[in-house]
Formats: structure tokens, sequence, C-alpha cells
């Protein structure tokens, strides 16, 4: 709490000395996740991996090719990678860029983008038994955005679905299906030369559902709703204050079918609020961001009469600090360096009777071992690419000359046009 105490101290000092600055941000035209992850998961820069929660962010990135190339399936240098996607924005005219981002469900951001979430299909198959639905895969996301006046509005909208039809020769035929749909809106705005808006929510309703001929249908239904908020506040023209609240909330509902009728239950509920301030301190190539935030998340499993009572496991953190920086090495290279770490409160209930359940309160510090984050990034011209360190390397070597893993983690890729 004494460093809390020294972090606010050092804002509101911040704030006093350059109150009657007159400021305005330029964004750079770089980045993706992997810039995000070095520098500790950081919520308070600016990049393109944003894009996925509020898509007026395209205006910012228009002509702009992006991407994750990801991390290896395992350490043994095989083809592919998990977390693969691209985007591509475009400028259509001085109001109007269009854009589209192609992810999979390995996809490590969020909103639209992120594919069956919280596992829907997995858990159709599991009430069901056997794999009757396929998971989605290959989601298509298509943005715009429009701006004047220095206010921007986006739109984006996804849809991906799968199907898979049983037909034995003894009859008995079933079909299973999985779709989502996604919507997001955003909002960006210069509302002063020292106050920058960044606004964006989203909607995605993920559903499945099985019809054979000797039952009633199955279906399964989720409704996610998100949105995050953050303000740049220029007090100088080096600093940023970067106050950020996020809101997540997932609920749904099974209905299922037997010989006997349909049977309707309440999904497991998810809840997620975050609040934090931060600051954004850049001169010349070097940049400094982070701060804490407070974060609570919750998941409800519903009442099963005659099974158990409603459980509800809470997960409260504070101080989560996520705080970076990265800097020019030369005109090419930049270094980066990261540290995310969290203090939270658990609450974890569990059953014991169809009417009585047990509680478990204890401290829990996240992650276990380490926290800090290494990354570089390769300018050259309008490409970039930007690498997560695998911090080992500097214990053991790099892997071409002795060391025994890979040295990039992950690997972000983008080209400005």
């Amino acid at each position: 709490m004494k460093g809390m105490g020294v972090f606010v101290l050092t804002l509101f000092i911040a704030v006093v000395s350059t109150l009657n600055g007159q400021y305005y941000h330029q964004f750079e035209r770089k980045g993706s996740y992997a810039r995000i992850l070095s520098m500790g998961s950081n919520d308070y820069i600016a990049d393109p991996y944003f894009i996925t929660v509020n898509p007026a962010w395209i205006s910012k990135y228009d002509n702009f090719v992006f991407g994750d190339i990801g991390s290896t399936v395992a350490n043994n240098f095989e083809s592919g990678g998990i977390g693969q996607f691209i985007g591509v924005n475009l400028r259509a005219n001085r109001n109007f860029s269009f854009g589209a981002l192609f992810t999979r469900r390995d996809f490590n951001g969020g909103s639209i983008a992120k594919l069956d979430p919280y596992g829907l299909v997995n858990e159709t198959n599991a009430t069901i038994g056997g794999a009757p639905v396929t998971p989605l895969d290959n989601n298509v996301v298509l943005l715009g955005s429009y701006s004047s006046g220095g206010h921007t509005l986006g739109l984006g909208i996804s849809y991906t679905s799968s199907t898979k039809e049983n037909k034995p020769a003894n009859g008995g035929s079933e079909v299973g299906t999985a779709s989502q749909l996604g919507v997001n809106v955003g909002y960006l705005s210069s509302l002063s030369r020292e106050l920058f808006l960044d606004l964006g929510a989203y909607m995605i309703f993920p559903a499945t559902s099985l019809e054979t001929q000797q039952t009633s249908e199955t279906t399964f239904s989720q409704t996610i709703i998100g949105a995050r908020a953050r303000a740049f506040y220029y007090t100088s023209a080096r600093v940023a204050i970067v106050p950020v609240v996020s809101f997540l909330n997932s609920k749904g509902s099974a209905k299922i079918g037997d010989q006997a009728g349909v049977t309707t239950t309440d999904l497991p509920a998810y809840t997620l609020f975050s609040i934090g301030v931060g600051i954004n301190y850049k001169i010349g190539d070097f940049l400094l961001a982070g701060g804490p935030s407070y974060e609570i998340f919750s998941v409800t499993e519903p009442e099963i009469s005659g099974v158990r009572p409603k459980l509800t496991s809470t997960k409260t953190s504070f101080p989560h600090w996520k705080v970076g920086a990265e800097w020019n090495l030369t005109d090419w290279f930049i270094g980066r360096i990261g540290y995310n770490v969290s203090t939270s409160k658990e609450s974890v209930q569990s059953a014991t009777s169809p009417t009585t359940k047990n509680e478990v309160i204890s401290t829990a510090y996240s992650p276990a071992n380490g926290g800090l984050t290494l990354g570089v990034g390769f300018r050259f011209g309008g490409f970039s690419l930007d690498a997560t360190v695998n911090e080992d390397v500097l214990r053991q070597g790099f892997n071409n000359i002795g060391g025994g893993g890979a040295t990039f983690s992950y690997l972000s890729a983008s080209f400005a046009f």
C-alpha cells in the first residue's frame, strides 16, 4: 500500500505542475499482441491490438496490415503456431476506413474476434456425450469507421458457423450445429488538445444445437457483453494520465431434449469488472507506461434442485500491476521490458449437499513464478517485427549458440503503407 501511495502522489504532482499544457498525441503505426505482452500486458498504451474492442481505431491504423505469427506448437520447431491471425485496414477517403480481421479459435484477443470464449461447444458435447457439435474456427470480422471533426465512430460485425450431420445406415440421423454472431461499436474523440477518449463495447452470441429423430432438440446459447473505456489526458508533451475501466458479463441457458421432453437450465454466469489508472510517459524514443488496477472476477453456478445450491467463486485482485517500457536501441532495433503481477483474494464455494456448501478463502499471487517479460522490435521502413523474448536465453544462451529453448516465444508483424 505504501508503493501505491507513492504512485498516486507522483500522478498528482504531474497533473498539478503541468495543468495548463496544450498537447495532442500522434499515435505510432506499429505493434500488435507481442508488443502488448512484452510490455506487461499493458492497458495504458495505444496499439492496433485494441482494434478488437474498438473498431474506430482502424482510422488511426489505416493502410496497415498486421497480425500474429504466434507461438510454437511445441518445443520441437513444428510448423504452424498458436494465436495466428491477420488483419488489414484501408482508407477509402478522408472520412471512411474499412478493415477485416481473420482469426482462429486460439486468438489471443477478445471481443467479437474471439470464438466461443467460455467453451459452449465443449459444454454441449460434454452434456450430450461424444462430439456431435464441431468447434468453431476461421472467424471473419468486418470493420468500418467514419471520421469527422475530430470524432470517429466504428462498427464491427462477425459471423461463423459449423455443421456436423450423422446419417447411420440403420437410421437415426442427427444434425449438430454451432454459430456465433458478434457486433461491436467504438468511439474515438479528441475532445480537446489535452483529452483523447477511447470507448468500445461489444456483444457476442454463441449458440449450439442438436437435432435427432429420437429426442427433442437440444440447444445451448449465451449472451456475452463487454465494454472498455480509456482516456488519455495529456498534462504535458511527455505525460498522459490514463484511466481504464472494463466490464464483462456472460449469461446463458440450455434446453436439453430427451424422449420425455425438454429440460431448461441456466449456464454458469461470468462477471468481470476492472478499474485502473496509469501513466504514459514518452520522451524521444523512450516510452514508459503502466499502473495499478482493481479487478473482480466472479463465476456463479446455478442451483440444481436436489443436487446442489447456487455456488459463487470470486477472485478480487488489488493491486494488479501492469508496467512496461520500450526504447530504441538503434534506428531499427527496439528493446522492451514489462512487469505483470497481482495479489488476489480468492473465495471458492463447493457443494456438500443439495442445500449446503463449503467456502475456502485464501490469498493468491500471480504469476506463481516470474512476472518479468522481455521483448524486441525490428523496424525496416514500414515493416515491423515484434517478439517476446524467452528470458531464459539470458541464463543459458540463444538457441543457435547453445540454449535449449526457443529464443522468441511469441511473434507479431505489421506493415504500414
